[in-house]
C-alpha cells in the first residue's frame, strides 16, 4: 500500500513524495469527502434519526433537506474522480 510522506531537507526545501496507486488516491479522497459530506449534513440538523424518519414519510416539509443531502451527496463521485496522475516535470537539461 502506498502513502504519501512530506521530507524536510537541511537546506529547507521540501519534497513531497506519493507511492499510493491511482485506485488508493481516489479511494483515499473519497473517504475523506464523504466524512466532510457527513459533516456537513450532520450541521445543517439532518441526522441518522430525521433522515430515517423522511425517508419514512414522518417529517413534514422534508423535500428541501432531501433535496439539499442529495447535493451534496453527488459532489462526492464528481470530488472523488478528480484524483488523477501528473507527472512529475522533466529538470531542464535532460
Amino acid at each position: 500500500m502506498g502513502k504519501k510522506t512530506l521530507y524536510h531537507r537541511l537546506d529547507g526545501t521540501s519534497v513531497f513524495e506519493d507511492t499510493r496507486t491511482i485506485d488508493e488516491a481516489h479511494e483515499e479522497n473519497l473517504t475523506r469527502i464523504r466524512e466532510l459530506i457527513t459533516a456537513k449534513i450532520l450541521e445543517a440538523g439532518y441526522d441518522e434519526i430525521w433522515q430515517r424518519n423522511a425517508a419514512l414519510g414522518l417529517v413534514d416539509n422534508a423535500e428541501a433537506g432531501k433535496a439539499y443531502i442529495a447535493t451534496l451527496r453527488a459532489t462526492t463521485n464528481d470530488e472523488a474522480d478528480a484524483v488523477q496522475f501528473v507527472p512529475p516535470p522533466v529538470p531542464e537539461g535532460l
